[in-house]
């Protein structure tokens, strides 16, 4: 719910005053009217924008066409506790006995809409055409270019597409060569410059270290393996 408090103030800018108190603690400034006007038709529109109670306009429309002002606020959550705030801050103000009219009542909640710039300022972003006879459109078509270019994305930094390493190293970064398995020219290994033959053996792999077979070494000596 959303508690519409209001009060009248001696002149408008004690009403002001007070506003700025109440948008300092945190209370949006959308949320504050000050209400100064003489004119009947204005006073009750700007009542009803700041949802006055409708059994108090006719009580505050004399206060204000006596030279009085109307502070109207829209306590919401933002902050928190925000009827609480702005009830205890009046409370220590200067204001003016109004008697008994209503000077607080509960509205319910609806969609917030926030500020906008087009709304509230239409000509933000355009020169008005009476000034310097322009009417609207691309700042940068006043200086004859597009905003969009539409020349064609490069793949270097470099004017003509090359590598920025070429301007000081002539020869390719990377080479079309094929790698080789070996350090020494011709792919031969290391151990052949020193020793002719192959490292590695073809021959079928024995069960035994003595040459023609697998039996025992005591076999070959004639001695009977067991005593």
């Amino acid at each position: 719910m959303t508690t519409i408090i209001s009060r009248v103030f001696q002149d408008e800018a004690a009403a002001r005053t007070a506003a700025n108190r109440i948008n300092f603690r945190g209370v949006p400034n959308r949320a504050i009217y000050v209400i100064t006007a003489t004119d009947d038709d204005v006073l009750a529109a700007k009542m009803d924008k700041a949802l006055v109670h409708e059994s108090a306009h006719s009580a505050y429309a004399k206060h204000v066409k006596d030279g009085r002002a109307l502070l109207v606020v829209r306590a919401t959550y933002k902050p928190l506790t925000a009827a609480t705030i702005v009830r205890d801050m009046l409370a220590k103000m200067d204001t003016v006995d109004t008697g008994d009219i209503v000077q607080e009542h509960e509205m319910p909640d609806g969609p917030e809409i926030a500020s906008s710039v087009l709304r509230e300022h239409p000509l933000f972003l355009t020169v008005r055409p009476n000034r310097t006879g322009y009417s609207g459109g691309p700042v940068t078509a006043g200086f004859g270019f597009g905003l969009l270019s539409r020349r064609r994305a490069r793949a270097s930094v470099n004017r003509g597409g090359g590598f920025k390493s070429r301007l000081f190293w002539p020869m390719p970064l990377l080479s079309k060569k094929k790698p080789k398995s070996s350090v020494i020219s011709g792919g031969r290994q290391v151990s052949k410059t020193f020793w002719p033959t192959g490292l590695l053996s073809t021959k079928r792999r024995g069960n035994s270290v003595i040459t023609g077979g697998d039996l025992p070494l005591s076999r070959a000596l004639g001695w009977p393996p067991v005593s």
